[in-house]
């Protein structure tokens, strides 16, 4: 059974994301502190201000555009080697138990959170901005995105990427949408403060840290 190495990070978004993947085969949880607010990237999402903005950062893993402010969010990568009891060959799969751990957490201070274990839903924005959508092992209340979950995975093992919003803002993402779209996608989001969870940034990194570390199987 694996030990958890426990990290905080602070630098910019860019090289938050830019960081290599851990080599010594142990499992870590990190929390991380952008120095800054910035816009990200999917691996694959084209950047739909062309260039013009200085504050986007393109991550390595999948899924849609996410505004990224430390200020109102929480972020915690977790990585699990490739031989590890927790890690899963089967990609869907391979986000189950970091999403019960993460809804429990959650459950802990009163919200009535859940997996989601359906197929991948793009949502209102059509898979443009990440919580419009919904994935496998994402975690959500009412079907209201809470937790964004996206996944890198090498040869030495899978990182997971996860966000929740103290209260869920589009900021500068916003603009990219018509009106009636902006409406339904602040309908598909929500953050844990819009559900009356009293926590800072730094107590809910500090709870969804404790909950995922506190288990081996």
């Amino acid at each position: 059974m694996g030990e958890w190495i426990r990290e905080k990070w602070q630098a910019s978004a860019e090289l938050l994301h830019a960081r290599p993947m851990p080599q010594d085969r142990r499992r870590r949880v990190s929390w991380l502190c952008p120095t800054k607010p910035a816009l990200i990237l999917g691996s694959a999402t084209v950047d739909p201000f062309n260039g013009t903005r200085t504050d986007v950062v393109r991550r390595r893993s999948g899924g849609g555009l996410v505004w990224l402010d430390s200020d109102a969010c929480t972020w915690v990568d977790v990585f699990v080697p490739a031989d590890d009891q927790l890690w899963r060959a089967d990609v869907g799969e391979a986000f189950d138990w970091l999403g019960r751990r993460l809804a429990a957490a959650f459950s802990s201070v009163g919200v009535l959170a859940n997996v989601h274990r359906g197929p991948y839903e793009a949502g209102p924005s059509g898979g443009l901005v990440c919580f419009a959508s919904l994935g496998p092992g994402e975690v959500a209340v009412g079907g209201r995105k809470l937790i964004g979950i996206s996944q890198r995975r090498t040869r030495e093992g899978s990182r997971f990427q996860c966000l929740a919003y103290e209260r869920f803002d589009l900021g500068p993402l916003a603009p990219l949408l018509d009106a009636e779209t902006a409406a339904w996608v602040r309908d598909r989001a929500v953050g844990w403060a819009d559900l009356g969870v009293d926590v800072t940034p730094s107590g809910m990194a500090e709870l969804v840290v404790s909950f995922i570390t506190a288990h081996d199987t």
